[in-house]
């Protein structure tokens, strides 16, 4: 039997599994973001930094894949 249009032409993603590192800062509980241990930067503002994936794991089309 053929497969479904769907399972035969969609593309699948891979998705990464990289935990990001956080060594170096700090969460600041006032400011409300985490900040470099040593120069007080927000995290997000270091070019070296690897923002953590979103919690829905949403991939560039916009979808995201709750309940699965």
């Amino acid at each position: 039997m053929k497969e479904h249009l769907l399972k035969e032409k969609a593309f699948t993603y891979d998705v990464p599994r990289t935990v990001p590192n956080m060594a170096g800062y700090e969460f600041d509980d006032e400011k409300g973001y985490w900040v470099n241990q040593t120069s007080k930067q927000p995290c997000i503002e270091d070019p070296s930094f690897v923002a953590p994936r979103t919690k829905k794991a949403d991939i560039e089309t916009g979808e995201d894949r709750k309940g699965e």
